[in-house]
């Protein structure tokens, strides 16, 4: 066997290796975006005339918005959509983007078992739509619901309740009002998804509702799903409208997890875990923020590890073509030849005639 041969099976074999394990890491990313991805609204959205992009809008407690707040943002937003000649068809009777917004409180539920201190999430607009929980029984209750006594509880929280998950339409006392089961989402299972949920049973009602017993409570965050005509122009949008100005945190959750973007931010990977502004996070926030993190760390050996299977491809391609070259000079002697051989044929046979 020549040293070119036992070289070629030695490098075939490195590249194997390497680009099994670019392979695995690359798998890791996509795992994590297929279960840490907050983009629902934008999957719901996209249609022939636009792709969606949904941005996130996080905000310090002297900048957090009430009922007035969220109507003026979304105000700046039509004005900016209008700026920029993004409109829904003539034609259409639908909406041209989405948002919803959210602010959490703590508050005494009681049910037929007793009563639990739960952290309750106070929705406005279109909540369920950006933030899918999954239901066990029951259903959402909507923007649109002129219903505002509905609650939907955690897993935990009803099992605390009620002792059972198959409780909707059941009562729940918050202080002299009663609330009804609209539906049981479930608890989450991974540690990393605990952490951020924390211990504390969850339940989520409108905003409104729970407002009225907390007069402090405010919306820390507001997101919103709309045309993204040119690259980052919804994340544009959002930043310019951005109450707190600096003190805000904007994120595009669109693409969040694409390995080209993971990639390129792997030098930003200690400042993309600093928040730098005073601010609680919501939960989901702090989950995706741990997965990005993972995503991150997983993208980054990637270059490197493909660094020597692309020599490899263009020093096969440049053999292949040495080759191809060889190749076609041995065609074209040969068609010489021939050639030659026919001219010869032809010339002898003028000469015997004569």
């Amino acid at each position: 066997m020549s040293r070119l041969t036992k070289f070629n099976i030695i490098l075939a074999a490195v590249n194997a290796v390497l680009l099994i394990a670019a392979g695995a890491f690359i798998g890791k990313t996509v795992s994590l975006k297929n279960e840490y991805a907050s983009d629902s609204a934008k999957q719901a959205w996209d249609n022939d005339k636009y792709t969606y992009s949904q941005v996130s809008v996080f905000l310090p407690p002297d900048n957090s918005l009430d009922v007035m707040g969220v109507y003026s943002l979304r105000k700046s937003v039509e004005e900016k959509l209008k700026e920029g000649s993004v409109t829904a068809d003539k034609d259409s009777a639908g909406r041209l983007w989405i948002d919803c917004a959210g602010g959490d409180s703590s508050l005494q539920l009681t049910g037929t078992l007793g009563s639990v201190t739960a952290e309750v999430t106070g929705t406005y607009g279109d909540y369920f739509i950006f933030h899918p929980e999954k239901l066990m029984s029951g259903s959402y209750y909507t923007s649109d619901d002129p219903n505002i006594d509905r609650i939907i509880l955690d897993r935990e929280c009803s099992w605390q309740l009620f002792g059972s998950m198959d409780t909707v339409g059941m009562p729940v006392n918050i202080g002299e009002k009663v609330f009804y089961v609209a539906g049981v989402v479930e608890s989450p299972d991974s540690d990393t998804d605990k952490a951020a949920y924390g211990s504390t049973p969850r339940a989520y009602m409108p905003f409104e509702s729970l407002k009225a017993f907390n007069d402090s409570t405010v919306m820390s965050y507001y997101e919103a799903c709309m045309p993204n005509v040119v690259k980052d122009y919804a994340y544009t949008v959002m930043t310019e409208v951005n109450p707190a100005g600096e003190n805000g945190y904007v994120i595009d959750q669109t693409g969040r997890y694409d390995l080209i973007k993971l990639i390129k931010g792997r030098s930003e990977i200690a400042e993309s875990v600093m928040i730098k502004v005073k601010m609680a996070l919501p939960w989901f926030e702090n989950r995706s923020r741990a997965a990005e993190l993972s995503a991150r760390l997983a993208a980054e050996p990637v270059p490197y590890l493909l660094i020597i299977p692309a020599i490899s491809l263009v020093y096969a391609l440049f053999m292949l073509a040495k080759l191809a070259g060889m190749g076609a000079r041995a065609v074209k002697s040969k068609l010489d030849e021939r050639y030659q051989k026919k001219i010869s044929e032809i010339y002898y046979k003028k000469h015997d005639k004569t």
